[in-house]
């Protein structure tokens, strides 16, 4: 494979060096020992309260950017869910006398509920259509606890909410609340960053973050989009109520002017100032929002002129935001960058393991070296043999299984447009089926039908026996389909490693195959097989790049490496040799026939004709949504019915009659 082409990638996706690593972790280090002096020197309340009020908002915005910074979801009213945490805790503890360890967390269930509704209306509605449904859930919200007074104390709040009373806390300096709750928030906001950062690690995470990126890709790699986006708002809802109920907690009063859309879109300038996505950020942000406007009070009626003309400018210099400090800071801790793979033992699924690329050079076959045996020798990234030197390694003519894929009478209209008519056929098991056609002919159409990403208006298609069209793609990849699209969707801002891990997380087949599927925060220990399907592309050099900076070519391999770690039974290809140069075609053509060799069976749409003959057990010929042809390659060659398809040549219709009577009658 050729080797990477330089490109310049965010501070986040570089590799810093072992001992960078631990001087930012000494830096976080003192950092943390700062934060934890202010009530031992003495800072008097007034400045403790806005340090505990910036603890509170930084929870919030975390809880904000799990939704909107990692999994894309455009949230406008937190403010509201931090209220329901807020007056669920309080009424809690004033109507039914529960204590704060009981009240707290039965607000964060409620809240958790709300969210997992949003969730399910994410589903149906998105952009800035959920941006305007959120922050009319906002003032909904707003409106219920003013008029609601003989529950929520309507526009004068709630009064005497007992408050944290721990003075073991005071360090014997003072017993004022906020001295009393001041270690308890900074904990409890450190905790939530360190779970937030846990859970972009994670398989969950990985599943937000392409949500965010390509949901439509992160579907048909087993992503199941409505299940994140419900996770996604349940736990930015948790979290907002976490920081409204330990609001009440800590001031003891509440009322609604505390949630209103101002707020909201305050908490949301803070997730901006730090960095969508950032969970350092989150804090950063927070604490600009929350102490600046405090600390310009003293310019009286410009203070709010002054604090939008500083954030104005650290939008400007920074467009970032402080996320490019915050993540600086938590490098160390945060999914990239990847450390290199040392010493790991390599666990396959078994239809992928001994899968070994070779090419044949000067009549001989040899293996292709991989990216590790090329450093090892000090060569660099292997180079690939000369385009006039390679060939494909085909096996002898195979025994064939039964159908695995079987299309019957299937149909797909787009309004007016008829994309495919009553097509029927078979991808048998260990074939390699070629699909092709002129452009607009249907065939990008049926692999989308395939793999669930639109439904046909007429007939069926199967996949073992099971039936596919009522089935959404999630489904459809858990029962074994992979694809790649015809152009390249990669998760850009992940790293390679994190787009070959993603699929896995849900498809790695155990010895028994049986599917198993590893979500939420639990590692999913695959790292060293996606490390192996990169290396089986010849790639393994690039898993650490971010996504974004990659060629087309080293992107379209990537897009390979994703979609055959979790060993499919059927393999979709909508135009994998699409955008490569001539010599990197025939290796990818002798990497399709050894994935056959393992027992992957592969149906294919591609334009370049030569590849697809000498490569497909098999050919389909679409024409305007029609099945025209479907024979060996070299009968389809001679189709007169393809040829004028294909060259738009015009056939005598008796010429194409005789040559359907012989291909029928032989």
């Amino acid at each position: 494979m050729s080797a990477p082409v330089p490109h310049p990638v965010p501070i986040a996706a570089s590799v810093p060096a072992s001992g960078a690593m631990k001087a930012r972790k000494l830096l976080v280090l003192l950092i943390l020992l700062a934060l934890a002096l202010p009530p031992l020197l003495g800072v008097n309340t007034y400045v403790l309260h806005v340090l505990n009020l910036t603890w509170l908002a930084a929870i919030a915005v975390v809880g904000l950017n799990v939704a909107t910074g990692i999994t894309g979801q455009i949230v406008l009213g937190q403010a509201a869910l931090v209220g329901i945490g807020a007056y669920t805790t309080a009424l809690l503890m004033l109507r039914a006398a529960a204590p704060w360890w009981i009240a707290l967390p039965g607000a964060m269930l409620l809240a958790a509920v709300v969210g997992g509704v949003l969730g399910l209306v994410s589903t149906r509605i998105k952009g800035h259509y959920l941006a305007i449904t959120t922050l009319a859930l906002n003032e909904i919200f707003r409106i219920a606890v003013t008029n609601e007074a003989w529950l929520t104390g309507g526009p004068i709040g709630l009064r005497d909410i007992p408050v944290f009373t721990m003075p073991w806390l005071c360090c014997g300096l003072d017993e004022d609340t906020d001295h009393q709750v001041y270690f308890v928030l900074l904990v409890v906001m450190l905790l939530v960053c360190a779970l937030a950062i846990r859970l972009m690690k994670s398989p969950l995470g990985r599943d937000m973050r392409a949500v965010r990126d390509d949901e439509l890709a992160a579907e048909a790699m087993g992503v199941n989009s409505f299940a994140t986006k419900t996770r996604a708002f349940a736990l930015c809802s948790v979290l907002g109520a976490l920081s409204g109920g330990l609001y009440a907690l800590s001031v003891g009063f509440i009322s609604p002017n505390n949630f209103t859309v101002f707020e909201s879109i305050r908490l949301l300038l803070m997730a901006v100032i730090g960095g969508l996505g950032s969970i350092g950020g989150s804090v950063l942000g927070a604490a600009v929002v929350t102490i600046l406007p405090e600390a310009m009070r003293g310019l009286q009626t410009y203070y709010l002129a002054a604090f939008g003309a500083a954030v104005v400018i650290i939008l400007l210099v920074v467009p970032r935001g402080l996320g490019i400090v915050g993540d600086w800071l938590t490098a160390p801790w945060l999914p990239v960058p990847m450390r290199p793979l040392k010493g790991s033992t390599v666990h396959l699924a078994p239809a992928m393991q001994g899968l070994r690329t070779t090419v044949v050079s000067g009549g001989q076959t040899r293996p292709t070296a991989s990216t590790d045996d090329a450093a090892a020798a000090g060569a660099g990234p292997a180079a690939p043999a000369p385009a006039a030197e390679v060939r494909i390694r085909m096996s002898e003519k195979r025994e064939l299984g039964a159908p695995l894929l079987v299309a019957r009478h299937v149909a797909k209209q787009f309004g007016g447009v008829r994309a495919l008519h009553d097509l029927s056929l078979d991808v048998r098991e260990g074939e390699i089926l070629g699909l092709i056609g002129p452009n607009g002919s249907g065939k990008s159409t049926f692999i989308n039908l395939c793999s669930g990403i639109a439904a046909p208006t007429g007939g069926s298609i199967e996949l073992g026996g099971e039936p596919l069209t009522s089935l959404s793609a999630w489904d459809i990849h858990a029962l074994g389909v992979g694809r790649i699209f015809q152009n390249v969707r990669l998760w850009e801002s992940m790293s390679v490693l994190d787009n070959v891990l993603v699929p896995y997380a849900r498809g790695a087949r155990s010895p028994d195959g049986i599917r198993g599927t590893k979500l939420m925060l639990a590692d999913d220990g695959g790292r060293d097989a996606a490390m192996a399907a990169l290396d089986r592309f010849g790639i393994r050099h690039l898993a650490d790049r971010q996504a974004g900076s990659l060629s087309f070519g080293q992107s379209r391999l990537v897009e390979l490496a994703r979609a055959t770690i979790t060993a499919p039974r059927l393999l979709l290809l909508d135009e994998p040799a699409a955008g490569l140069r001539g010599g990197l075609v025939m290796e990818l053509a002798e990497m399709l026939a050894g994935l056959r060799e393992q027992g992957i069976t592969i149906l294919v749409v591609e334009h370049r004709i030569k590849l697809v003959m000498a490569l497909c057990d098999r050919v389909v010929v679409l024409n305007l949504g029609e099945k025209i042809a479907d024979d060996s390659p070299q009968a389809v060659q001679r189709d007169l019915t393809v040829i004028e398809a294909y060259l738009g040549e015009r056939v005598e219709p008796g010429a194409i009659a005789a040559t359907r009577a012989a291909r029928e009658g032989g």
